[in-house]
């Protein structure tokens, strides 16, 4: 069976004030697997973060992210800051950085973005989430990366 697209979806569920989400795609004539989850969390007083990702692996042409889906729940102000980075594991070297997105306006609510980001099918993968909510005072910061696939 030819496949012209896999969909992927991640959903992110927030603890107490951001939640993310990743949609990916892959795409070739190839089988695909059947989906996988990937998670983490980190908590940032007064906010948590945590989440977890389902995907598509296909081992034609290796994982192709197209979508990043996020929400903030809470309080954010004007400058509240998100990114979302795909990596590849290259062990005892830097890892590889395939491509991200990130705002420096994010708002409470949810949004989406279509993004192209592809990572070989051979390399070990993962998602990093980073926020800084732009409240009074301090920032707070929350960051936390999947497991590698």
């Amino acid at each position: 069976m030819r496949l012209s697209t896999i969909l992927r979806h991640a959903a992110i569920v927030g603890t107490a004030g951001l939640t993310l989400s990743i949609v990916g795609a892959g795409g070739a004539s190839a089988s695909a697997s059947a989906d996988k989850t990937l998670s983490g969390s980190c908590s940032s007083d007064p906010k948590g973060y945590s989440g977890s990702a389902r995907y598509y692996y296909n081992s034609a042409g290796g994982d192709v992210f197209t979508k990043f889906t996020y929400t903030i729940g809470g309080r954010a102000g004007s400058k509240t800051d998100v990114a979302i980075d795909v990596y590849s594991d290259k062990n005892n070297a830097v890892d590889k950085w395939h491509g991200g997105w990130g705002t420096d306006s994010a708002k409470v609510g949810t949004k989406s973005t279509t993004v192209h980001i592809i990572s070989p099918a051979k390399d070990k993968v993962y998602v990093k989430f980073w926020v800084r909510w732009d409240l009074p005072g301090l920032d707070p910061t929350c960051s936390f990366q999947t497991k590698r696939i």
